[in-house]
């Protein structure tokens, strides 16, 4: 089993074409900030272009830990994300309006069709970063590269990391760190907020 997630309007066949956003006709329509409908350990590959840079620092740890958490051991992973760094160094000291256009992402698909805040960025990557949050999930990277402006990963799967193993990681907060509370959290605590905030939300 093969799981493209994310996979806006590039269908591509021999392969489960997943999203959240109904006019780009998925195989699965799936809101990928939920529990993927899949059992531990049951897909070969799992393939996320462009995607995880629409998770913001919290939810992304929710959301590579599905793809992980459904992916083999031995299983491959392949990401494609923004190299920020590229980013910051190519457009921000002279073309600022792309900088901030090309940054916060295009909330019209294709010009097309509107996916409002699935197309927002809300995190950055650098090979480095990238690398070391995979590595939490059990991935070992096998390739990374940066072509044009993105960063491109493939790793494999060396073991299985449980919900458990994940609850006390901490998550640190820079700015956290000059108010009145923690500037950290383990992921149980966040995960708990999140689901406080998805019931208040509706």
């Amino acid at each position: 089993m093969k799981l493209h997630v994310g996979c806006g309007t590039n269908k591509i066949n021999g392969w489960i074409n997943i999203d959240a956003v109904a006019e780009c006709h998925p195989d699965l329509l799936h809101d990928l900030s939920l529990p993927l409908p899949y059992a531990d350990q049951s897909a070969d590959e799992l393939m996320a272009n462009g995607v995880l840079e629409h998770f913001d620092k919290y939810m992304r740890y929710s959301v590579l830990g599905e793809w992980a958490r459904v992916l083999k051991v031995g299983g491959i992973l392949r990401m494609g994300v923004p190299d920020f760094k590229k980013l910051l160094f190519r457009f921000f000291k002279f073309r600022f309006d792309d900088f901030v256009d090309t940054l916060f992402g295009e909330t019209m698909w294709e010009s097309q069709i509107y996916i409002g805040h699935y197309g927002n960025h809300k995190w950055g990557y650098s090979q480095q970063s990238l690398i070391e949050f995979a590595r939490q999930f059990g991935i070992e990277p096998l390739n990374i590269k940066t072509k044009g402006l993105n960063i491109y990963f493939e790793g494999r799967k060396t073991r299985h990391v449980s919900q458990k193993e994940m609850e006390p990681w901490l998550i640190h907060s820079h700015n956290n760190k000059f108010g009145p509370h923690s500037h950290q959290m383990n992921f149980a605590e966040v995960t708990e907020k999140m689901a406080e905030f998805k019931k208040q939300a509706g």
